[in-house]
């Protein structure tokens, strides 16, 4: 009995990977085939940081693996944004000061690893399309690390549906950026892009923990404090910003009458941005309580693994030339929210919540983990190890 049950659930697994995570053989080829293409036009790269860049890599050994540099970069931020939440987990509660520099230095190590990876695999001689794949894929799942400590530095909580603004403001930049490249087949910079973003954001958390999270409350003019015009000033920025993405979107496609580089239509991609942010929204605007506010940052952390993971799909559409898939089962976690609301509360919002964030995170693990060892297996190489692989007969 426990046999039969083991292959059943094998067998699940089986067609829920096939279905959801499997890259056909035409997309490994044209994976293999990606060459990275970007256009750089930001003034604070020239100024000053591919100076430090170009240092920081002298210091790094040979031997080690340029995803390994991006994972450690990733694991950085995880470690700031799990500290900060002890402190602040409704981004309401002030944190020690330490908490927010600890945020400031983590994002200046990350930034920097983020930036000298592909400098390693270039002076290690191991350049290739996993490398961009996965540093992309880190970027996606930083993005909503980043934003929450942004949150916690100026205590975002206490703002109506501030946390929730800020957090798909993030989602729909990131998003854009790469649906803008799948158009293109171009990664374009502009003068104020991320790192310059990154260093904002630093400014912040670095401001906090000098002068604390009152600092944000000072009354600037009309009555409102600093921080309404500083998430004011970031909102008109990322509006700005979108608009930039959308004229490269509608009118820079290089496929087949204007089209993606896959051929298919530049409007698609707004599908699967809309299966992330509507329903997320939905779910906070409609509860009937104060869970989401009180455990806001569990909330922003499954909101986020659903972006990542469409990001993802996304990357990987424009790097394989292929068709954009509309359906993803990670949205199973918020359409689970949704249905409960739907049905009077079936089940307790809070503990549902955490379902929903462990099984989002599981799939967006299970799909990375899937496509990097298919993408690893045809191209003969670890992901965190430099050289070929040794064949099996060795």
């Amino acid at each position: 009995m426990t046999c039969r049950i083991s292959a059943k659930a094998c067998g699940i697994a089986h067609k829920y990977i096939e279905s959801d995570s499997l890259l056909t053989e035409q997309e490994l080829k044209r994976l293999k085939e990606h060459k990275y293409s970007a256009v750089d036009n930001s003034w604070l790269d020239e100024l000053c940081m591919k100076r430090w860049w170009e240092f920081v890599i002298t210091l790094c050994p040979m031997w080690i693996a340029p995803n390994l540099i991006t994972l450690i970069g990733l694991v950085i931020n995880l470690i700031t944004v799990l500290v900060l939440s002890s402190f602040s987990y409704s981004a309401t509660e002030p944190a020690p000061a330490w908490a927010y520099l600890q945020a400031a230095l983590g994002l200046f190590f990350y930034q920097t690893l983020d930036a000298i990876d592909g400098k390693q695999a270039r002076r290690t001689g191991s350049s290739s399309p996993l490398g961009e794949l996965f540093d992309h894929g880190c970027d996606s799942m930083t993005q909503v690390f980043v934003t929450l400590n942004i949150c916690y530095a100026m205590s975002l909580g206490t703002v109506s549906n501030g946390v929730l603004t800020v957090s798909v403001i993030s989602v729909v930049l990131f998003y854009c950026a790469h649906w803008s490249t799948y158009c293109t087949g171009q990664l374009r910079f502009s003068k104020f892009d991320v790192t310059e973003a990154q260093v904002s954001v630093i400014i912040v958390l670095l401001t906090t923990a000098l002068f604390g999270n009152g600092v944000w409350e000072t009354q600037i003019a009309f009555g409102y404090p600093l921080k309404y015009f500083v998430v004011a000033s970031s909102f008109m920025a990322s509006v700005y910003q979108t608009y930039e993405y959308m004229h490269v979107i509608f009118s820079g496609g290089v496929g087949k009458n204007g089209s993606t580089i896959a051929g298919t239509s530049v409007i698609f991609p707004l599908f699967p941005l809309l299966m992330v942010i509507v329903p997320f929204v939905m779910i906070y605007t409609k509860t009937t309580s104060s869970v989401f506010d009180d455990h806001i940052t569990l909330f922003s952390l499954c909101f986020g693994a659903v972006g990542a993971k469409a990001t993802n799909r996304l990357v990987i559409a424009h790097m394989s030339k292929s068709e954009l898939r509309l359906w993803d089962w990670i949205y199973i976690g918020p359409l689970a929210l949704m249905l409960n609301q739907y049905y009077d509360f079936v089940f307790d919002e809070y503990q549902l919540l955490w379902v929903a964030t462990i099984y989002c995170y599981a799939s967006l693990f299970v799909y990375c983990t899937v496509v990097c060892r298919q993408f690893c297996d045809f191209l003969n190489i670890y992901i965190f190890v430099l050289g070929p692989r040794k064949s099996k007969s060795n």
